[in-house]
């Protein structure tokens, strides 16, 4: 039962199911992704205007953490075969074996979608809006559509798994009332920073890496579109000019996104938001993928989605 006496409702479909209780990563994936640090692994906040509407912080080994929000339907039928298939991607690039197949990337954009939006709710305060959630549960093409998710290969290997999300009110009326909601959410784990974001942000979020001459990454922009960085599509490994960043470094640009007034105070580690103040947002730039568009539906290997859709 929710609060105040209402049926709980999946997070995902919205059925009002018996909720049962799911990891945020199953044990294969759990599996594959180190955590040795027991610090900071969970940051959330929220931007209403000119302020700080909510700032929350999690320490632990968040491979551990597990919600109740979500019907069997969506935690085993659809969400299994989503993992089952990011999981030895994933596993492999923990590894440092090398940047996977495009097709196979997509398997994890879509995996990193899903985990990404879930792990805000590990709190019960960060709201993502239903139709977010409904256009991520009934996707067919992988990613869903208005959704993108950056990689950016790191040259440190983060000591834990963090999450960091931000929500953003955008447009709010004279009484306060939410006209819009956009929000991102960045996993850090081993020498990748996988950021999931509504097309908005992700489009921002390309900007800054771009002028930052981060060139090491692939885009995913909506759900058949891939942005292939030049770098990239040669095969150089050290561009001259173009830069392997940090995981602090990656944190400190997709934050950009909110405007100037970030104050950042960090862990020992050197790498983990704390605290956050006096932030804004303003999507009003985009940017210009130019030429580095690929459509790559010819390539795209769905098959893991084989009956997830059936009744």
């Amino acid at each position: 039962m929710a609060p105040g006496g209402r049926m709980a409702e999946c997070f995902y479909c919205g059925s009002d199911k018996k909720m049962t209780r799911a990891h945020l990563f199953q044990q294969f994936i759990r599996d594959a992704l180190q955590n040795e640090s027991q610090d900071i692994t969970m940051a959330h906040s929220g931007i209403q205007g000119q302020g700080l509407d909510l700032d929350v912080i999690y320490r632990g080994d968040i491979r551990a953490k597990h919600v109740k929000i979500l019907c069997q339907d969506c935690n085993g039928k659809w969400m299994e075969p989503i993992e089952q298939a990011a999981a030895p991607v994933l596993a492999s690039i923990m590894r440092d074996r090398g940047l996977p197949p495009r097709s196979d990337l997509f398997q994890v954009a879509h995996w990193a979608v899903i985990v990404n939006a879930l792990a805000t709710q590990t709190t019960g305060r960060f709201d993502i809006p239903v139709e977010h959630r409904r256009a991520i549960r009934y996707s067919r093409t992988g990613q869903p559509k208005n959704f993108g998710t950056h990689f950016v290969w790191t040259l440190d290997n983060h000591p834990s798994v963090t999450f960091d999300s931000m929500r953003f009110v955008v447009g709010a009326d004279a009484e306060g009332d939410e006209q819009s909601v956009t929000w991102f959410s960045a996993l850090h784990a081993g020498p990748l920073v996988m950021i999931t974001s509504e097309f908005t942000l992700n489009t921002m979020i390309a900007r800054e890496l771009h002028l930052s001459g981060i060139e090491s990454y692939l885009g995913t922009v909506e759900s058949n579109l891939l942005c292939v960085p030049d770098a990239i599509r040669r095969g150089t490994a050290s561009p001259e000019g173009l830069v392997t960043p940090s995981h602090h470094a990656v944190q400190e640009l997709y934050r950009k996104v909110v405007g100037p007034n970030a104050d950042y105070n960090t862990s020992s580690a050197g790498n983990e938001m704390v605290s956050i103040d006096r932030l804004q947002c303003n999507p009003t730039y985009g940017f210009d993928y130019g030429d580095t568009l690929v459509d790559v539906r010819a390539s795209l290997d769905l098959s893991y989605l084989d009956r997830v859709f059936e009744t």
